[in-house]
Order: C-alpha cells, then structure tokens, then sequence
C-alpha cells in the first residue's frame, strides 16, 4: 500500500460517515487537502466531549476538528503501510477498506462455519471496554509505530484521556492492528474456525473443553497486551444463534422492513430502513416516538427527514424533534447539519439550540454548525464567533448552496 493521495481523501470521505458531529462545510476544504497530499499538523488538538446514545448506554465521548481528524488518518496510514492483518479479520484492514462490503463478507463467513456439523458451538469473545482501556505503551511498542504518530497519540492521551478516539477510521485501523498478536493465537490453535470484527471474535469450537482452552490462550495474549476479557460480551452458545445474530442479513423493501422493525421493535431493521425510506406522512408520524425509544437512531431518522424536508410532515418532525435539541448537544448537532442544507428548515431553529451550541464549552464543530445556520437563517447577532475555518465562508456571505453539511451515516 502507498500513501497514495486520492485514495485518502476517498477513505476519508468515507470515515466521515462515522462522526458524531457532521462537518459545517462538508469537510471539503479538508478533502481538498488530502487529495492534494498535503494535511497541515494542527498546532492544537481542541478536544472537545459530547454525550452521545449508543445502542445499550450513553456515553461522553471527545471530538475533535475535522482537520486534526484528517491528520491523524493520513499519519496512522503511513504507519500501517506495511501492515497486513491475518484473512480472518474483517474489519478496518486497509485504507481502501469499505464498511458494508465487510459487513457482508464477515455475515457470510459466519453462516458458512455455523451450518458445519463438526462445530455445533460458538464462542464469542470481546474484550473490556477496548478503545479506553488499551494502554498506549502497547501502541507505542507495536513495530510499525513511528515517531510522529507516537507523538501524536501522546498529546491526544494527555487530552482525551486515552488514545483511540470512538468512531475514528484511523483509531480502529490501530486498535485492530494491536490485536494481531491475539489473532496470531487463533491462528496456531483453530486455524480457519475463526473471525474477527474490530475487538469481537467469534471462534467456532467441538466442545466446551476446546472452548476452554481458546478462551484461556485469548485471555493471556490478552493480558500481555494489557487488557482482558468483558464478562458481559464473552460466552458459549449454539453455533446456529449466529443466524439470529450478527450474521443476520436484514433485507427488503424499506417500508415492509419499517413496519416489521417497529412492531417487534427490531433495532437493526429500523437501522436498515430509515435511510432508505420514500418520504411519506405515516412514517414521518412515527418517527418521533422512534427516537425517543431509540436515541441513537437520530442520525438515520435525520437521513429519512433529509428527503421529508420539502413536505409539511417531515418539517413538522423537524420542529417536534428541535423542541428538545437545547438540552441534547448530539441531537442539536445531527438537526443542524439538517437545516444547514435546506435553508426553508433554518429558521424551525430556536435560539436556545444556537445559543447552546455556540457556547465556549462546546465542540469546535457544533459551533461551526450553529454559525452556518444564524448566518443561513439572517440571525448573524446568535451566531457564534467563526473559526478560521469558517471566517472566508461567513466574509463570502456562507452561501447556503456552497459545500453543505453531510447526514450521510454509518451511526
């Protein structure tokens, strides 16, 4: 693999797919940047923390600019070069690496080793809370690390707490590269009976005696790393409860999947179907009690409203959904990448929500989306100060049209 420069800016493009904080300018000052080879290193990193709902719990996660982000992908990149992770890990394994092509490829894997007869059971192992818990002097004594990334993790430790930052392209290709040592385990001990996705191992086993002595030789690559087992994700269970499972393939038309997904409140089918939606006034409805249910369907449910804008239900959801945003930074950050694009939902916002997003407390980059919205909506007097980034498109009159927000997501 080369440092090849437009194949960053491609797998950039796709990483911000992950952020809990859409870009104001869809980072395209940014991309521009990393296809021309060239990512300034940001004199300060500007953590800072948003509380976002994952899928069992709410967690604070730091955030950083747009541009830090790019640099850390670009330097983590260079590093891995010559990085190659065994077969059997689907996850994050190269720069050109695509997230539902792996997602597929590892569902059937899995299907193919849970029909064997020779392997009636799976074991699941995931290790404790990986992305906090790994120490950075395991990082920092992997071969391939450099001395700017070393340097760079250091200072993001000294801030964030710790050296993987959730969500990140570049912090899961470093967290998957630092458990090939444990792979190299499964490798000698159950060749071609096991699979890795990011800090999860399905291992497909005879008995318990062999599951035994996989979840002990696991356990102690662990340990020399640092880091150890979760009691809570790690067990034995029949191989066929991975059919139910993660490898599921959940498919169809979006509004049968839809429905399905909110009478058996099936999580992954309305993760499935709200992107996919046509906009219609019966699924707008029932959206808002969607995501009450299930906060961390907001970015998909902004994705479906994003097609809805121009209809009175889906701006209707909109002002139900902003009416709570003043207390709720990530949802306050998801709707205003959302009427950032559609200058006739700007002005659903209330002041609280820019108010509260231009607070000196709050990510660099929610502020940047409030400021595109005052600006958009003629409400200049709540707009925050601009950043660097955003003074030229604020001097230029932040043409609503010009490089507009994402809601594109993986989340």
């Amino acid at each position: 693999m080369t440092d090849d420069a437009p194949a960053l800016r491609a797998s950039f493009g796709h990483d911000l797919l992950t952020e809990w904080i859409p870009d104001a300018l869809g980072a395209a000052d940014v991309l521009r940047d990393l296809a021309r080879g060239r990512v300034p290193p940001p004199a300060a990193l500007d953590v800072g923390w948003l509380r976002v709902p994952l899928s069992r719990r709410t967690e604070a996660v730091p955030v950083v600019p747009v541009a830090v982000r790019a640099h850390l992908h670009r330097t983590v990149e260079r590093a891995l070069r010559g990085y190659e992770p065994a077969a059997e890990v689907f996850s994050y394994r190269a720069l050109t690496w695509d997230y539902r092509t792996a997602f597929g490829a590892r569902g059937a894997r899995m299907r193919a080793l849970a029909e064997r007869g020779d392997l009636p059971l799976v074991l699941s192992l995931d290790v404790h809370r990986f992305g906090r818990s790994l120490p950075l002097p395991t990082l920092l004594d992997a071969t391939w690390m450099t001395e700017e990334l070393g340097t760079l993790l250091g200072r993001l430790t000294a801030e964030a707490g710790h050296c993987l930052l959730s969500s990140h392209h570049w912090a899961n290709r470093l967290g998957s590269a630092a458990l090939a040592p444990v792979d190299a385990v499964l490798g000698r001990l159950v060749p071609g009976r096991w699979l890795r996705w990011a800090d999860d191992w399905h291992v497909f086993v005879r008995d318990a005696d062999e599951a035994d002595r996989v979840r002990a030789a696991v356990r102690d690559g662990l340990a020399t790393l640092g880091l150890t087992l979760s009691a809570d994700k790690s067990g034995l269970r029949p191989a066929a409860t991975v059919l139910a499972g993660p490898a599921r393939d959940v498919a169809g038309e979006p509004a049968r999947v839809w429905r399905a997904g909110v009478a058996g409140g099936d999580l992954r089918a309305l993760r499935y179907a709200l992107p996919r939606l046509a906009p219609d006034a019966r699924i707008s409805a029932e959206v808002p009690s969607v995501v009450r249910r299930w906060p961390a369907l907001l970015p998909r449910a902004v994705r479906y409203l994003d097609g809805a804008a121009r209809s009175a239900h889906g701006r209707a959801v909109v002002a139900e959904l902003l009416g709570g945003a003043e207390r709720d930074p990530f949802a306050a950050a998801r709707l205003l990448a959302l009427t950032g694009r559609h200058a006739e939902l700007a002005a659903l916002v209330p002041g609280a929500v820019l108010a509260m997003a231009g607070d000196d407390g709050s990510p660099a980059a929610l502020r940047e989306l409030a400021t595109r919205v005052a600006v958009v909506d003629r409400r200049a007097h709540l707009a925050p100060e601009p950043t660097p980034r955003l003074r030229a498109w604020v001097a230029d009159g932040g043409h609503a049209g010009a490089s507009q927000p994402s809601v594109a997501t993986l989340l």
